[in-house]
């Protein structure tokens, strides 16, 4: 499964880059330049990600073996056809949250049936390479958190759209909860109870400006988050 991992970590490296209004609003000016990019920073970040894999037969859909390069290609244009989904647009005023998770769900079954996955049948090993698994869990917590719950709240109550400084400031939040959560042993407990005791303080004096969803999801999705990472850096032998 080490390039089923390593093709999540390119996709989500790519949301990183591209999930952002500013972006969507340029593609809507430039759709054919911005798709072309799309395409090219999919695609390296696919083969960089996987280059110790390129030599072997990748199944393109679970159906046929064809070189590795093929199924990139299709992982590159897949991503871009599919990043079509994603709007941050004022006058599409419900279902954003299922739009995304759709999306999200989307993206994953595709690599998923372009990723060889013989590491498993031979090992029975789900993660390969705890380091990958690391870095994917970082930018669900911060990247795609920070969407989905900007995609709840506009479903909710029409929320604008984060600024910057909310958007660093609840990232990192959730990334702290997230690497509490990687401490050994049960000393993670103390260290989430007085991080989450500090949000709530913050939050309540307006020092950080968000709601109380995003708060508590942001709490224990993350913690949800670091608990998979933690249970697959045990599964590596």
């Amino acid at each position: 499964m080490s390039v089923f991992w390593r093709l999540v970590l390119a996709y989500y490296i790519g949301a990183a880059l591209f999930y952002n209004r500013a972006f969507f609003a340029w593609r809507d000016r430039k759709p054919f330049l911005a798709a072309l990019i799309q395409l090219t920073v999919y695609f390296m970040l696919g083969a960089a990600l996987t280059w110790p894999y390129l030599h072997l037969p990748w199944p393109l859909l679970g159906i046929w073996k064809v070189p590795s390069i093929v199924c990139l290609v299709a992982f590159a244009l897949f991503e871009m056809l599919n990043n079509k989904m994603m709007v941050y647009r004022s006058d599409q005023q419900s279902h954003h949250a299922l739009t995304f998770v759709v999306h999200d769900a989307l993206a994953l079954l595709f690599i998923f049936l372009c990723a060889p996955t013989r590491v498993l049948y031979e090992t029975g090993n789900l993660v390969a390479d705890p380091w990958v698994i690391f870095f994917v869990g970082a930018l669900v917590v911060t990247k795609m958190f920070n969407i989905f719950i900007y995609m709840v709240e506009q479903d909710r109550y029409g929320r604008d759209y984060p600024t910057i400084d909310e958007s660093f400031v609840t990232m990192l939040m959730r990334l702290i909860f997230y690497l509490i959560v990687l401490l050994p042993g049960w000393r993670w407990v103390i260290w989430f109870m007085i991080w989450l005791w500090a949000c709530q303080m913050a939050r309540r004096n307006r020092l950080m400006d968000f709601s109380r969803f995003a708060l508590y999801f942001s709490a224990f999705g993350a913690t949800a988050v670091g608990f998979l990472t933690k249970w697959s850096f045990y599964l590596h032998p």
